[in-house]
């Protein structure tokens, strides 16, 4: 498929999925599994879910100790193959904990069939990242937030002609530079969403760091002008961010003018977390394809995984 269609018609993805809804007070906690494209939604999901039971996002082959009888285990892997995502389910089915599975089919909706597991079935033919909103939307949807859904769909809608011009100058702007995307406690899953992003699409490296951890190591690195130099700048926040988190922002926004360095501060636009942050996680979607497109890399192949995924095989 092409990928700037796809990033087109990510908010359409965006759509409402008829489930029964599940309670995160019926359950000890919950946790969510998943690598990359698909791990990225429990992220989110950790965000969204406002409830007094511990929840988790997971990345690898394990489930911490402390998760056992009594817990929900969300397992998500768009292929349905990732071998990290199919050892969590079946260590959580060994220890007894309630799942449930969303893929686009393989070996974990086989394990869900035989288990008799809930099991939500993702359309076919996307690369993992490109089908986000699909994700997103079953599992928000698996916790009654079926009405956010629809509003997200029709707030990135609304805004896909600015997105897209705020894209292309952010991605003029990286080009031949290394980017850093900086966030706080509410954006980090969306700074690293760029990250890696920018890493697939674009063919680049990129890395991010999250306030107000990098208040303690990484602004001491922006002493060297010889390194500091190669790289691009942008702060993502948002402004439900602890206050004094907030005032790390502007701390931050005064380090870099006494520098003399371009710092670019983003926050997402909408009436809530939920939209601000997809808002800002399109953005960067879109910066990843343009960046490319200067680059002059094809978005889509990722040559390097695939050698990785064929030598583990």
């Amino acid at each position: 498929m092409d990928a700037y269609k796809m990033i087109e018609e990510f908010p359409e993805q965006l759509a409402k999925v008829e489930c029964e809804s599940l309670k995160p007070e019926d359950y000890a906690g919950i946790v969510f599994s998943g690598m990359g494209g698909s791990g990225i939604v429990g992220d989110f999901m950790k965000l969204f879910i406002k409830a007094s039971v511990p929840v988790l996002s997971i990345r690898g082959y394990q489930i911490p100790e402390f998760v056992k009888d009594g817990w929900l285990l969300v397992c998500t892997s768009y292929s349905g193959n990732t071998e990290e995502t199919i050892s969590t389910l079946e260590e959580g089915l060994s220890r007894g904990l309630k799942a449930v599975c969303v893929s686009s089919g393989g070996k974990l909706k086989e394990i869900a069939q035989r288990a008799s597991l809930p099991y939500f079935t993702l359309p076919q033919g996307y690369p993992p990242r490109y089908a986000l909103g699909f994700m997103l939307s079953t599992l928000m949807c698996l916790f009654d937030m079926g009405e956010e859904v629809e509003k997200l769909r029709t707030h990135l809608k609304t805004n896909r002609e600015i997105i897209k011009q705020q894209a292309q100058s952010i991605a003029k702007d990286m080009f031949t530079y290394l980017p850093v995307v900086y966030g706080t406690p509410l954006t980090e899953t969306v700074a690293f969403r760029w990250k890696t992003q920018v890493n697939e699409n674009s063919k680049t490296l990129c890395y991010n760091a999250v306030l107000p951890e990098m208040h303690h190591n990484e602004v001491v690195g922006l002493d060297n002008p010889q390194i500091r130099n190669l790289c691009t700048f942008t702060l993502l926040y948002d402004p439900e961010d602890h206050e004094r988190v907030l005032k790390r922002v502007e701390i931050t926004e005064q380090i870099f003018k006494e520098l003399g360095v371009v710092l670019r501060v983003i926050k997402g636009e909408g009436e809530n977390l939920a939209q601000r942050l997809l808002y800002i996680t399109y953005l960067g979607d879109w910066v990843s394809l343009y960046l490319a497109e200067i680059y002059k890399q094809d978005p889509i192949p990722v040559r390097v995984i695939d050698f990785i995924k064929k030598s583990l095989s």
